[in-house]
């Protein structure tokens, strides 16, 4: 959409001109323009000087020329002043449609943008097409923005059912299983009966402790805090391989220091999600957990050998399985995230965040 009070381009000032002329023309840099004006005066006057000067002296030898010459060197400037101006005013007018334009962004304008057909200068064409898309990444922005609310009050829902899903289908099941051994204690009989239900009471106590501590872990690992992502990441895939079936093998490339705390959270949650996805959709035997440090860059890559994911739920804007939780971690933090799959060709998930140089690794640590 072209701003409404943007003035007229060029061609329509010229309508004479050849259109392959005039693009010879527009393709002319502006300083260039301006010294071939000044040189065509300069030229032109020079040589129209001389020829009626000399006619001039011919006629009227001994006459004194001060006010030929006076004459000429006004037409000459008035000729030079006009000329400049033209092609001037041509060649600026297109910024005054583009601070039209920034006026009607500032004052809460939307689709404004610049028109780039048969602008005068290269150059000026260039900055309509960088002004145009740098408006169009900040509406996108602005959308993505005016939704994020609303996702983010969906995650946290989400995230809740899923905290209440745990309790109810593990910790309360355990708990419910204690009441009833309980009341099978009280009547038992026998000691050797009783044992038998405290050694019980023991095992359900036990099971819904791990069940609460996995829930809390998966919340907010202390590890996390305490020593970082590659400490994490194997103690999580340590506890996935102590209770099965799918056995995941862990690889680190330069991960020594600590990364941003924001990095670190947005990583582990992604390696999380991918990897829970994976053993309860998958059905995969094996999968591989690699995290890569490089010099600017953070790789986090969770690849297994299951089923695939259906095409359709990885299309943007689906949220199925979590990956748009993925993705917005990802985006938060400047990162994006990739997904490969084919059915029955498996799955792999990328992750590339920005790696900034964090306190810790300069030596003060985190506290």
């Amino acid at each position: 959409m072209t701003h409404p009070e943007a003035p007229p381009t060029l061609p329509d000032r010229l309508p004479l001109l050849p259109g392959r002329a005039l693009s010879r023309i527009a393709r002319i840099p502006l300083l260039h323009k301006i010294l071939l004006v000044n040189a065509v005066v300069v030229v032109g006057g020079a040589i129209t000087g001389m020829t009626v000067a000399l006619r001039h002296g011919a006629l009227h030898p001994g006459h004194p020329h001060y006010g030929l010459m006076s004459g000429f060197a006004a037409v000459g400037l008035a000729v030079s002043l006009v000329l400049n101006y033209l092609v001037l005013r041509a060649v600026l007018r297109p910024l005054d449609n583009l601070q039209g334009a920034v006026d009607a962004i500032r004052a809460g304008g939307s689709g404004v943008r610049v028109a780039t057909e048969g602008l005068p200068d290269e150059r000026l064409g260039r900055l309509a097409d960088t002004f145009n898309s740098m408006v169009t990444a900040i509406e996108e922005q602005a959308e993505h923005l005016k939704h994020l609310p609303g996702r983010i009050l969906g995650a946290q829902e989400e995230e809740r059912r899923r905290i209440a899903r745990e309790l109810h289908d593990e910790a309360a099941q355990s708990m419910t299983s204690l009441l009833v051994r309980l009341r099978l204690l009280e009547q038992a009989r026998t000691p050797e009966r009783a044992q038998e239900r405290v050694t019980e009471l023991r095992e359900l106590a036990a099971r819904a402790l791990e069940d609460v501590r996995r829930i809390a872990v998966e919340l907010r690992p202390a590890v996390l805090d305490d020593l970082g992502l590659t400490a994490a990441l194997h103690a999580y895939v340590d506890d996935l391989n102590a209770v099965g079936p799918t056995q995941i093998e862990f690889l680190c490339e330069g991960c020594e220091g600590r990364m941003r705390p924001e990095v670190e959270l947005a990583l582990f949650r992604v390696a999380q999600e991918a990897l829970t996805n994976m053993r309860r959709h998958a059905g995969a035997s094996r999968a591989w957990v690699r995290l890569r440090r490089g010099e600017d860059r953070i790789e986090l890559e969770v690849r297994d050998d299951g089923v695939g994911i259906t095409p359709s739920v990885l299309r943007p804007g689906r949220g199925g399985l979590g990956i748009s939780g993925m993705r917005e971690r990802m985006a938060l933090i400047g990162g994006e995230l990739t997904i490969r799959s084919s059915p029955g060709g498996g799955t792999a998930v990328a992750a590339l965040a920005p790696d900034r140089v964090s306190s810790s690794r300069e030596g003060g640590g985190n506290g």
